[in-house]
């Protein structure tokens, strides 16, 4: 009896150590819910080996955030049973959830339609590439994009969940040029994401980079999936920049540390520029060294301040730049201090980078009066871009890159004008 009491309180005493090196909490945007049990059955035989590929789990991201897609059943007509599951998104303001719905699956693409039209392609033996577009209400024609790719269903109804979910690039590792941890041992590496290029020869790459954010979404990475598609398909190799102290780079976002007058006026945004400058300039080294790419000009392409940046750095070295392409750019809201920066990059470019500006007339960040004067200063002093003014984008304007069927004739256009083997 004794020794029975004594391997007890072991047993508890062990019990209770894993349960206390368990954490109690968990990152809410980590989880991703599913019911206690799957009904997958095997396709019959007269299903088309093509549409039978479908079956099964996926596992990856959707805009950038956890999603599972179950396909259940495969009928011989194409249609099927599906189980749609997704991670809380602060960022998109969407909750945890699962549900069942039903998917038509024809020419290689499995598709589920609602408020979202989904439509999932197989990209590869084991791999889909998603698009979702919003297809009612204020902002009908968003699109938000991922990948996804093949797991075991056994495993997930155990409750097993990847470590590292899949995403839709190779994620690298960018060492600074000048920045070093704080004990100076090392370089602090800038998160980013590859997308080798799609043809069998060196393409040239094109890099993307983001704007700005406030509080936790700082953490939040982007992929710009969407955008690296459409560029590989047109012939890049692409590498989706974050800047330091954004996502899982390393080193403190140091652009918001404006300079500022004794009432509150801000001054100065130099010092930030030149932090995102540096970064910038570490994603073109490294980019240069990846597998696929062609030496030479890169193109730069940015989302608000990573539009600006492009522009900015086009300014600084125009031999490095083959050209910009521009979504919403604008480091901060204040023509003063801003104006000169277009100015200058005007006058250093000039006619040597081909730029696309895309802005909307509703961007609730950067007004039309605001943009049109950016535009003016920037050609006055010699640059030379091409201004597209949307009209009509929906919710806001700001966003206009997440509308490619608004923006990619006009950006197609620009492209096919670049001369890919020289600039």
């Amino acid at each position: 009896m004794r020794n029975w009491l004594m391997l007890t309180a072991v047993l508890l005493m062990s019990w209770l150590s894993d349960a206390q090196a368990q954490p109690l909490t968990v990152d809410p945007e980590s989880i991703v819910p599913l019911p206690d049990k799957f009904d997958i059955e095997t396709p019959a035989p007269d299903v088309p080996p093509e549409t039978a590929r479908f079956l099964g789990a996926w596992v990856g991201t959707w805009h950038d955030d956890r999603h599972i897609l179950l396909v259940e059943r495969i009928r011989p007509d194409g249609h099927a049973d599906v189980l749609f599951a997704q991670s809380d998104s602060a960022f998109y303001g969407m909750n945890r959830e699962w549900w069942r719905d039903q998917a038509t699956i024809a020419d290689g693409v499995l598709t589920m339609t609602g408020f979202r039209t989904f439509r999932y392609v197989l990209d590869g033996p084991d791999r889909l590439y998603l698009t979702a577009t919003i297809a009612s209400g204020a902002v009908t024609g968003l699109v938000t994009s991922g990948s996804l790719f093949r797991a075991d269903p056994a495993r997930l109804a155990a409750g097993d969940r990847p470590s590292e979910w899949p995403w839709p690039g190779e994620r690298v590792w960018i060492p600074h040029l000048t920045v070093r941890t704080p004990d100076g041992a090392r370089p602090i590496m800038l998160e980013a994401t590859f997308y080798p290029p799609s043809g069998p020869g060196p393409a040239p790459l094109a890099i993307i980079t983001h704007g700005s954010d406030v509080g936790r979404n700082q953490l939040r990475t982007w992929s710009f999936s969407t955008e690296a598609h459409w560029l590989r398909d047109r012939g890049f190799a692409v590498l989706a920049l974050m800047r330091r102290g954004r996502g899982r780079s390393e080193g403190i976002n140091g652009e918001e540390n404006f300079a500022r007058a004794h009432n509150g006026n801000v001054t100065d945004f130099s010092a930030g520029i030149a932090e995102a400058v540096a970064d910038l300039e570490s994603a073109i080294a490294y980019g240069r060294q990846l597998p696929g790419v062609r030496p030479g000009p890169v193109l730069l392409a940015g989302q608000s301040r990573g539009g600006f940046l492009a522009m900015h750095y086009a300014g600084l070295k125009p031999g490095e730049v083959m050209a910009v392409l521009n979504f919403s750019g604008g480091w901060y809201p204040y023509a003063p201090l801003t104006t000169p920066f277009y100015a200058n990059a005007g006058h250093s470019a000039a006619d040597k980078v081909p730029q696309l500006w895309l802005y909307a007339d509703n961007d609730k960040l950067y007004d039309e009066a605001l943009i049109r004067g950016y535009y003016q200063a920037f050609t006055a002093a010699g640059g030379r871009a091409r201004f597209e003014l949307l009209h009509g984008v929906p919710g806001d304007g700001h966003l206009l890159r997440l509308y490619p069927d608004r923006w990619q004739p006009i950006a197609d256009q620009f492209l096919a004008s670049l001369d890919m083997q020289g600039r």
